[in-house]
């Protein structure tokens, strides 16, 4: 089994040969040297990852939509590490690239992101599996925080389908 290093995609050995040199990823659209062998991948899982997985998951069966406060507290913290400047959403894509969580983050517009190569798409897609919402998204809670913080509004997280990634509207809903 190869498996993406990028998103945990998957896919077998003897498919993966079959590939041509220009084929990507599907999930987030990296290149066949960005796969390695299951065996050399650990599982194919980070342990914290596979930690915060449960735990998310955990938490939407408890609380359900109650457990969206948990994940933005969890923005939060990250995006007071963050010095939101003039531009907080510029600001939070060069941190999220800076330490390799994801390979390219563009507006489309003022407050909608187009995440590609995001380290945590596989992450993300299980649990939308499983039911629970993109919300817990860490970037798009992070940038939601963000805004929150240097706009003093507060921000709803919208999910659309993009290509090798998502993007994220972000739409500002009430004042603080």
């Amino acid at each position: 089994m190869k498996i993406c290093r990028i998103c945990g995609y998957q896919i077998p050995e003897g498919e993966f040969e079959l590939l041509d040199d220009g084929w990507v990823c599907p999930w987030c659209g990296v290149g066949k040297e960005e796969f390695e062998d299951s065996a050399e991948s650990m599982g194919g899982q980070d342990p914290l990852i596979l930690l915060f997985r449960a735990m998310t998951v955990g938490l939407w069966k408890v609380l359900g939509k109650g457990s969206q406060a948990v994940t933005r507290k969890m923005g939060s913290v990250i995006a007071e590490n963050i010095n939101p400047g003039d531009d907080p959403l510029k600001s939070v894509t060069e941190y999220f690239i800076e330490h390799g969580f994801a390979a390219s983050i563009s507006r489309d517009a003022e407050n909608i992101l187009n995440v590609k190569n995001c380290m945590f798409y596989g992450f993300c897609r299980s649990l939308e599996d499983d039911g629970v919402l993109l919300s817990t998204c860490p970037y798009a809670n992070t940038a939601a925080a963000a805004l929150e913080r240097s706009r003093g509004y507060r921000y709803r997280i919208k999910r659309k389908e993009g290509e090798h990634g998502h993007i994220i509207e972000l739409s500002q809903i009430s004042k603080k």
